[in-house]
């Protein structure tokens, strides 16, 4: 009997049709916390780069970055035009061990992973030399109709912006990728490199794939708008 069983499970198995991954989009996450959950599921601690790569570079179309000075490290940008009223950025940055398994990763700048590896703790002042703090503007000319540039204030603390390990960024931006609704205003403390305020470009500025009318009526500026 339980032969018989086996059996018949084995051609049911090998009748249903094979489940397809849907390749992984950017768009597919609409909120801070939706992304941190989808890499908290996707990516554990000891993730190989070439699967973490594939996904955010292969399918998704994220540009790559790697880290300037420290190795291991790299980012993986993408823009999204929230129907020109601001323009959105994921920036998925992720540590690697010395055989490539992945320690941490970051959401914007802020560690994704519960039991991965913890933030680098930055230097402080150097002896007898106070940091500076400046204030950086990201233009963002796409959003013609909103925010046309991003604000942020960068502690820096060797008073040298051409060395970007002792930085300390703070800025505001909004927690949704809904231009109908942005959310709420989420306040970031991370590392400029790792930021959404980071002056690296994306491949491009992709467009809002919903529903640009929705988000002009919530703006007020749909038919009889402003």
């Amino acid at each position: 009997m339980m032969g018989r069983i086996a059996a018949v499970s084995a051609l049911i198995l090998a009748a249903a049709p094979a489940r397809s991954q849907t390749p992984f989009k950017f768009e597919g996450e609409t909120s801070l916390a939706d992304m941190q959950a989808k890499v908290r599921q996707d990516f554990p601690v000891g993730s190989p780069r070439d699967r973490v790569r594939a996904v955010f570079v292969d399918q998704g179309g994220a540009a790559l970055k790697l880290h300037p000075t420290q190795a291991g490290v790299e980012k993986y940008i993408y823009d999204i035009n929230l129907c020109s009223y601001y323009v959105w950025r994921w920036n998925i940055s992720a540590d690697y061990d010395g055989a490539g398994k992945l320690k941490q990763l970051y959401v914007n700048g802020e560690p994704a992973l519960p039991n991965g590896a913890p933030p680098r703790v930055l230097p402080k002042d150097p002896p007898g030399q106070k940091g500076s703090i400046v204030k950086i503007t990201r233009p963002r000319p796409e959003a013609f109709k909103g925010e046309r540039s991003l604000a942020a204030i960068i502690y820096d603390h060797d008073a040298d912006l051409n060395t970007i390990d002792d930085q300390e960024l703070m800025g505001g931006g909004p927690t949704r990728a809904d231009p109908a609704n942005m959310g709420t205003m989420h306040i970031y403390r991370v590392e400029p490199w790792r930021s959404i305020f980071d002056m690296d470009d994306a491949r491009a500025v992709a467009p809002y794939a919903g529903d640009c009318a929705a988000a002009d009526a919530a703006m007020g500026k749909g038919a009889g708008g402003k």
